[in-house]
């Protein structure tokens, strides 16, 4: 005896079976407070690098060593009056923290891999 209701639910050879339909992610919403957002297309592109090479091989050195950041501590940034510190930079986690350089970060320090938004640059 057949069974008319399984029947209903068997494919043949040459037909597909319907892909389980998964809801529609909502699309990135910006958020005006995310400094990523501020971002031009070459400071977004180098963001991405700089995470990936933290990812792949750790974090930056304070260092003027080929692993360092050539970090300057807040005594020594000649850049504080233009905005160039660290807690203006994408990276910066708060406190004294950085995504992608190692140790205490002062807010009003500065490294070369600095990616800070043009808004938050003095002119």
């Amino acid at each position: 005896m057949k069974n008319y209701w399984l029947s209903e639910y068997s494919y043949s050879d040459n037909e597909e079976e319907p892909e389980d339909e998964k809801p529609e992610e909502p699309e990135d919403q910006e958020d005006p407070d995310d400094p990523e957002e501020k971002l031009n297309a070459r400071q977004k592109m180098m963001y991405e690098q700089y995470e990936e090479c933290v990812d792949e091989h750790g974090k930056f050195d304070q260092t003027a060593g080929p692993n360092g950041a050539h970090y300057a501590p807040a005594a020594k940034n000649p850049f504080v009056k233009e905005g160039l510190v660290c807690s203006n930079c994408v990276y910066f986690m708060g406190g004294q923290a950085c995504e992608i350089v190692a140790g205490k970060i002062e807010p009003n320090a500065i490294c070369k891999l600095w990616i800070i938004p043009g808004e938050l640059i003095k002119k």
